[in-house]
């Protein structure tokens, strides 16, 4: 009877034991599973969250508002037809294509002179090569007149945009609302400087891009049928 008592003691505390890491391993993957539940909850609320801070930030679209917000900026920088910011518009645009009209010499003085080598003419060489070191002056000239056209333009640019943008952030109480009460605007004399500076740079970086390879595909094309005896009317 103390053998069999004794059995049972064993036998009820192993299936004691037995039941108690069950519990426990139970506990473990049922808290697993509440902190992978929250873990995909909390995600997807930061999702959320990000897609509507996403949703409420202003995007940038090439719109009629960005046209005209970009009409509106160049009316200020250019304000009337007849001025000095016209003029450098005129000048670099002269000066572009008396560029091409080089590059396009420069292509038949250099092709000359290959030909010159291959037919062994000593003569053609020294005369199409005089050519060639006589015109780099005149086409140093050019490219620096264009550079000089290109900084000053950005320079009146700058100019006008930066005494319109301060006379507007002075008038009445404007820095004191944009400063004190509205924050929305951060740093504005950061905006008001350097902002401005790359704006205006690109802007003229953009007319300069755009007008070059228009004015080269129209010239190269005057040239190649002129060359091949085609009529333009």
């Amino acid at each position: 009877m103390a053998a069999y008592s004794k059995y049972l003691t064993v036998r009820h505390s192993a299936i004691a034991g037995a039941t108690a890491a069950a519990c426990a391993l139970l506990c473990l993957l049922n808290k697993r599973r509440a902190a992978a539940q929250y873990g995909k909850r909390s995600g997807k609320q930061v999702l959320q969250n990000n897609e509507q801070k996403e949703g409420k930030k202003e995007r940038a679209m090439v719109d009629r508002v960005f046209i005209a917000r970009i009409c509106r900026i160049l009316k200020i920088m250019v304000p009337r037809t007849l001025c000095k910011e016209t003029g450098y518009l005129l000048l670099i645009a002269v000066m572009l294509v008396v560029r091409t009209y080089c590059d396009i010499w420069m292509i038949q003085n250099g092709t000359v002179i290959e030909s010159a080598i291959i037919g062994r003419s000593r003569k053609d060489f020294k005369k199409y090569l005089f050519n060639f070191i006589a015109a780099m002056p005149a086409i140093s000239l050019v490219n620096n007149f264009l550079k000089y056209g290109l900084n000053e333009l950005k320079l009146c640019f700058r100019v006008r945009l930066t005494r319109y943008l301060y006379e507007e952030y002075l008038k009445a109480y404007t820095y004191y609302k944009m400063g004190n009460l509205d924050n929305r605007i951060a740093n504005p004399d950061q905006l008001l400087t350097q902002d401005v500076e790359k704006f205006c740079n690109s802007v003229v970086d953009l007319y300069s891009n755009l007008s070059k390879p228009f004015l080269d595909i129209v010239l190269y094309i005057f040239k190649l049928t002129s060359a091949i005896g085609a009529q333009v009317n």
